[in-house]
């Protein structure tokens, strides 16, 4: 098995989509709270709640309370932007480390003598 000399080692000609593409995803789970996820309504199963409602659950174990549901959506907010930071900060790391690695690497040529 033979191991490749760093100066051997090639980078990728194409810029890094996937760390950026990691990056939108983490901005769209981020601004999902605030435009789709921001809808003031509460369902039950697809089903429109007011105040004073309840929603079994399909497997008949229990009820939620229409103010239930409404403080679970509110709840999941900050747990979904944290989510997206977390995300789109590691795709920020990863496309940080790939520019300095890009860096720190000849270009493919770089260290071979002329003839």
């Amino acid at each position: 098995m033979s191991v490749k000399p760093d100066h051997a080692r090639r980078t990728a000609p194409w810029p890094p989509v996937a760390q950026l593409l990691l990056i939108i995803v983490g901005l769209l789970i981020m601004a999902y709270p605030f435009t789709l996820g921001a809808h003031p309504d509460v369902t039950c199963r697809g089903a429109l709640m007011h105040p004073g409602d309840v929603c079994r659950k399909a497997d008949g174990t229990g009820v939620q309370s229409y103010e239930q549901r409404a403080a679970a959506v509110r709840n999941a907010r900050p747990v979904i932007v944290g989510v997206g930071v977390v995300v789109t900060g590691f795709g920020a790391m990863l496309l940080t480390g790939e520019n300095r690695r890009r860096r720190r690497t000849p270009p493919p040529g770089a260290n071979d003598t002329p003839r």
